[in-house]
């Protein structure tokens, strides 16, 4: 994704800013970046460029949700890697920590689009009203997304809204509690929707109105405020399965993106490349385990499964050399059977969004449904998406899926991800999750 030079200066300034490791310092008070219509533009086309690190929707979050639950097994060498594998990870897991401290990049940008736009517009600014809306909703979704994932993995964190530009304005946070974080969540969503319905993106490459009311109902799902996520999740209209399920990874729109990451030859991602064995161009570290396969009917369409070197490995991500993928985040066969869900947990009828999935995968429609059913589709249809460990969570069914992998299953371990040991030496104003 290409993004303007003078932009780069101002936003490109390491992994983490709560507690960098680096922290770019070119931007002195008093300089300004964020003025015209242009650098508005480019400025938040860069929260989309810290959004394809390997990190965040770059790889590692796909690898070790499904590694951590019951879809993949570790097949290579990295011993971040194998603690995912064993759902056992310690608080120096360097891929964790850079996890962690990604998502908070993709934020500090956020905040940094936020505060010159919004909160401090530069002096002598001439950005229209129409791209102020449209930058402002895309900051605000994405500072939202990031935390969605955050609060999930880790339970509460420090919920940062303001930027950081220098060395010297390094702040070392307390958590915010995780209701507080779902809170400040659905608040920068609500600000999300506000700009998007004054100027809302056709692309969906971009964040744009539909993608954060999903997301929205996402969050409701996750308080487990059904009612309200159920009104949203049946407003959202206008979209279609793709008739092929094989073209939702491939480059082209189909009818049923809401918000996808585009990645090319030139910022490519490493999906196929850890999924695919070295025989196939790929590295191997991660395969599928034989359980998650057998799942399958025999005429779904949507095994797109491959076996080479012995490993088993899927075809979703397409391009181990270049990692030019599109990565799904939200897409419509998720609205369907989220909102088989909230129906489920309600009222109302959840066969006909379930069975729409289904029939998608040329599978019978069911005649009665219950909420296993759901969780089941959502495992075959979401695989590699960075779903299960989250929905297994939401369903209740953290302890049986780790205790079919034979391991012990210790709820108050496992059912957040350590904080970064890196974070503990650099911030005394946090604490680690318990039984780390």
């Amino acid at each position: 994704m290409l993004i303007s030079s003078v932009c780069l200066t101002a936003l490109n300034c390491g992994r983490d800013m709560v507690g960098n490791e680096t922290v770019d310092t070119d931007r002195q008070p008093g300089e300004s970046f964020i003025k015209t219509d242009a650098t508005a533009r480019a400025a938040t086309n860069g929260i989309y460029n810290d959004m394809q690190n390997r990190y965040v929707y770059g790889g590692e979050l796909h690898f070790f949700e499904g590694l951590f639950a019951d879809d993949f097994m570790h097949t290579g060498t990295f011993s971040e890697f194998a603690e995912a594998g064993a759902s056992n990870f310690l608080d120096t897991n360097l891929s964790i920590r850079r996890i962690y401290g990604a998502h908070y990049t993709v934020i500090r940008t956020c905040n940094i689009v936020i505060d010159q736009v919004q909160t401090r517009p530069i002096a002598g600014s001439t950005i229209t009203e129409t791209v102020k809306n449209g930058v402002l909703g895309e900051a605000y979704a994405s500072r939202a997304l990031m935390y969605f994932n955050l609060v999930r993995l880790f339970g509460g964190v420090a919920y940062v809204k303001t930027p950081v530009y220098t060395a010297a304005e390094l702040i070392t946070p307390k958590r915010d509690s995780k209701d507080d974080v779902y809170r400040f969540i659905i608040n920068d969503l609500e600000k999300a929707i506000e700009f998007f319905k004054k100027n809302n993106n056709t692309s969906k490459t971009f964040l744009n109105l539909d993608a954060s009311q999903v997301l929205l109902a996402k969050v409701y799902m996750e308080t487990g405020e059904y009612d309200i996520a159920k009104g949203i999740l049946e407003k959202i209209n206008g979209y279609s399965l793709a008739p092929n399920y094989e073209t939702l990874f491939t480059a082209n729109s189909t009818s049923e993106d809401i918000f996808k990451v585009n990645f090319t030859a030139t910022d490519g991602g490493n999906q196929a490349f850890f999924f695919y064995p070295a025989a196939v161009g790929g590295r191997g570290e991660v395969s599928l385990r034989t359980q998650f396969i057998n799942i399958f009917d025999a005429n779904d369409k949507r095994k797109m499964f491959a076996t080479a070197q012995g490993r088993n490995y899927f075809k979703k991500y397409s391009n181990p050399g270049s990692g030019a993928d599109n990565v799904q985040i939200v897409r419509y066969a998720d609205v369907l059977l989220s909102l088989a869900e909230c129906r489920l947990k309600t009222t109302g009828d959840a066969l006909t969004p379930l069975n729409a999935v289904r029939v998608r995968a040329g599978l019978a429609p069911l005649t009665a449904v219950t909420l296993d059913d759901v969780l089941l589709e959502r495992r075959k249809e979401l695989y590699g998406e960075a779903d299960r460990w989250f929905s297994v969570k939401r369903f209740g069914k953290a302890k049986e899926v780790i205790e079919s992998k034979g391991r012990p299953y210790f709820a108050n371990r496992l059912d957040l991800w350590p904080i970064p040991a890196w974070q503990l030496i650099n911030n005394p104003n946090t604490n680690q999750n318990p039984g780390y």
